[in-house]
């Protein structure tokens, strides 16, 4: 599908702008009924964080009426890295994937917890099993196992067939698994500021990639309240940086990318 110039003001703009000193033109195609892949390009180097502010009200009018959540996220291989240096002219390419969801499950807060210990240890494996589980199904091409852990509400946003055909190109993208490190899993008892009531497990996990050498993401698993239904995958977050980049990157820089990614410090 060919890519589409969105319009942001008026249909004849082509360019979005958020302070003066930053200009870029954002370009997207239609990945299924709920899904998009924006294309932010830009004379500027930007971080991700500016690059995802830039597109949150183009994103919202994408997804018209519901509610936009950023997904994975590259740089374009022969583009700078976000916010690094180039000699002369820089040029900057950010592809971001976005879904349109109904509600987004967020990362809930901590509060006083009516678990016991016992059970906080028995999730927190639990969460460890699950998210061994997925991802290594994934890894080894079991899409349809993957997919069935996943909530009533993920997979409202995608078929199997769609989802199937973005997870796998992202893995041709980064790769083999070589390892991974599921470095923290936080239990939430009934957080006040769900939008749910139950329990969830975040796994927060570091992989590394035989074309990626740095994956970082979390899982959100949910149980509702009341029930003994097994826990679903609500919410996926993920980035990874390339080798290449990896390479051309001050130390500097990359413990910058590495916390804006959410992976272990």
């Amino acid at each position: 599908m060919t890519p589409s110039r969105l319009a942001i003001a008026v249909s004849t703009c082509l360019f979005i702008s958020v302070s003066p000193a930053w200009a870029a033109d954002l370009a997207y195609k239609k990945l299924s009924g709920t899904s998009f892949e924006l294309v932010l390009s830009s004379d500027s180097s930007l971080t991700v964080d500016q690059a995802q502010t830039m597109m949150a009200e183009p994103a919202a009018k994408l997804c018209n009426g519901k509610i936009p959540e950023f997904g994975k996220y590259k740089f374009n291989r022969d583009e700078p890295l976000a916010g690094q240096a180039a000699e002369g002219k820089t040029s900057f390419s950010m592809v971001q994937i976005l879904n349109c969801v109904a509600d987004i499950p967020e990362r809930p807060k901590l509060a006083s917890s009516k678990l016991s210990e016992d059970d906080i240890a028995r999730f927190k494996i639990e969460g460890k099993k699950l998210s061994n589980a997925y991802m290594s199904a994934i890894d080894n091409g079991y899409y349809e196992v993957a997919y069935n852990m996943l909530s009533k509400g993920l997979k409202n946003t995608s078929t199997l067939e769609e989802w199937q055909t973005r997870t796998s190109a992202y893995q041709t993208q980064i790769g083999k698994q070589v390892s991974r490190d599921l470095w923290r899993i936080t239990v939430y008892d009934n957080p006040a500021n769900a939008q749910q009531a139950g329990t969830y497990i975040a796994v927060d996990y570091e992989t590394r990639q035989s074309i990626a050498p740095v994956t970082c993401g979390y899982l959100m698993w949910f149980q509702p309240a009341g029930t003994k239904n097994n826990f679903t995958l609500m919410r996926e977050e993920y980035g990874h940086i390339p080798e290449d980049i990896l390479k051309a990157t001050a130390a500097g820089d990359v413990v910058k990318l590495r916390k804006q990614m959410g992976c272990k410090i």
